[in-house]
Parts: C-alpha cells; sequence; structure tokens
C-alpha cells in the first residue's frame, strides 16, 4: 500500500491533484467513504422500509459500550472488534427477540435497550479513562481520518464484499418482507430469518464503519440517504441508486470539509447529508410543482 500512497503524493507534489493527496491519512479516508457510502447507503432504503432508524441509534450507543468491554478486556484502543462486534450482535439479536416475543411497541423496547446500553457505557467509560485518554476513544464516538489504518481498509473492504454478496442473494425477499410482509409470508418468506438476517447485516455494516463516522453519528448515514432519495425517485432502483448516490456525495464532501477546516469526519459527513436532504426536498418539491 505504501508505493500505492506514493504514487498520489508524487502526483499532488506535482500538481495534478490537490495538495492534501500528500498524506497518506487522506487517501485512507477516500478508500475508506467509497466503501461505507455504498454499504450504508444501499442498507438505508431497507432501515426506513423496516421502520429500524432507532433501532441504528441504539446500535451505535451499544458500539460504544462494545468499545470499553474490549478495551477492558485488554483488546488494543485502534482495533477492539471483538468487544464492539460481539456486544453489538448480542444487543441486536436480543432486541430482535425480545420484540418477537413482547406486546409492547417496538420503539419502547428499542428505547430500553438504548438506555441500558448507553448507562453501562457511560458507567464502563469511567472506568477505561483511567487507563486511556478520553481523546484517544473519541475517534470511535465521532469519526476521525487519522485513526484509519490499512487494516481497517482491509476489513471494510472484506465486510462490504460479503455483506453485499448476502444482501443480493436474499434483496427480493428482505424488499418484499420489508414494504408488503404479508404477500411476503404468502410468496413463502421465512419472516423471523430474513429479520434476523438484516439485523446482523445492518450490526456489521454499523461496526466497520465507526472510524469514519462515529458510535453516535453513524444512525444520520443509515437513515437521512434513503430520506433524500425518498424525495427524488420513481422506483424501488431509483430509490436504491439515489440513496448511495447521496450517500457517497455526503461522505466526500465531509471528507473535504473535515480536512479543509479541521473538523470531526463524522460530523462534517452528518452536517453534508443532511444539507443534502433538505436540497433534495426542494428539488422535490419543485418538480412536483
Amino acid at each position: 500500500m505504501q508505493g500505492f500512497y506514493d504514487w498520489f503524493a508524487a502526483a499532488a507534489r506535482a500538481g495534478m491533484l490537490p495538495a492534501s493527496f500528500e498524506y497518506a491519512f487522506v487517501i485512507r479516508g477516500i478508500l475508506a467513504v467509497l466503501l461505507v457510502a455504498p454499504l450504508l447507503g444501499g442498507l438505508s432504503h431497507l432501515v426506513v422500509a423496516r421502520r429500524l432508524a432507532f433501532f441504528s441509534s441504539a446500535l451505535g450507543h451499544a458500539a460504544l459500550t462494545g468499545l470499553t468491554l474490549g478495551l477492558l478486556m485488554g483488546e488494543p484502543i485502534n482495533s477492539a472488534y471483538g468487544g464492539i462486534v460481539g456486544f453489538c450482535l448480542l444487543t441486536a439479536v436480543a432486541m430482535v427477540f425480545v420484540r418477537r416475543h413482547s406486546s409492547l411497541p417496538p420503539d419502547t423496547l428499542i428505547g430500553v435497550f438504548l438506555s441500558l446500553t448507553l448507562g453501562l457505557g457511560i458507567c464502563l467509560l469511567v472506568a477505561v479513562t483511567k487507563r486511556f485518554n478520553i481523546h484517544q476513544i473519541e475517534s470511535v464516538m465521532f469519526g476521525s481520518l487519522l485513526t484509519v489504518t490499512d487494516r481497517d481498509l482491509l476489513l471494510l473492504l472484506l465486510a462490504s464484499l460479503g455483506i453485499g454478496a448476502v444482501l443480493i442473494r436474499h434483496y427480493n425477499e428482505l424488499l418484499l418482507d420489508s414494504t408488503v410482509p404479508t404477500l411476503g409470508r404468502l410468496a413463502g418468506n421465512r419472516a423471523v430469518f430474513l429479520e434476523y438476517l438484516f439485523v446482523v447485516l445492518l450490526t456489521m455494516a454499523i461496526v466497520v464503519s465507526l472510524k469514519i463516522i462515529g458510535a453516535l453519528l453513524v444512525e444520520s448515514l443509515v437513515v437521512v440517504p434513503a430520506a433524500a432519495a425518498r424525495n427524488l425517485s420513481w422506483s424501488v432502483r431509483s430509490y436504491l441508486l439515489i440513496s448511495i448516490l447521496v450517500a457517497l456525495t455526503a461522505c466526500l464532501l465531509g471528507l473535504f470539509l473535515s480536512t479543509q477546516w479541521l473538523v470531526p469526519t463524522g460530523g462534517a459527513i452528518v452536517l453534508s447529508i443532511a444539507a443534502l436532504f433538505f436540497v433534495t426536498m426542494a428539488v422535490g418539491a419543485l418538480r412536483a410543482r
């Protein structure tokens, strides 16, 4: 990879690319957002259709708790994936299980899990900060280009390929179960299997995206692309493609803003995607007229 970074640095010094391309962390950031945007943008329309926006917020808080658990178990701070993946998967599966075996509204049950994971994470964070500087943990909370490594990129690539392959295999079933579940059951869809499958895919996508977006902001990139695409789409295919395009545009714009003004990458991406939502809403209103 170093030769790849050197090529971009040489092109930047020659004036062929912006000066920021001289830095390897910028190249890693661009590669990361090129993987994250299609991954989360491609899932976002299913998240909205299945009414799991609040669910993704709970997973973001669970990731913070998983990070602190991983650190307390001795994992390195820059790759505490064991604690994050384990706790997030446990939380996601538990939320689905409880939701399927309870008469309470889904948002109420998710709120219970969100409160539980957030409270546990805050208490554990106090113990972790006795061993680590709180600024070292901020990158997972809010996202940071400086902490993205080649190992993170490889993990993100493998996760994107794996999630994409499973999603393509079961896309029609998931789409039908998300939009018209009754018709899906009549068509022979395994509703329970599809629900657990989707939350596992969503959990893995969120976990591998934390270094870029941050645990507290990842919900935005899971929900807002679909909301923005809804303003412009005219079919299911356009809904999916516009969601991915909005996510990709917001990630690249946020990356540019974060390198220019030295603000957290996750925050810059969230502001960019919020701005794109209002732009698409205005365009959709004009088109309707």
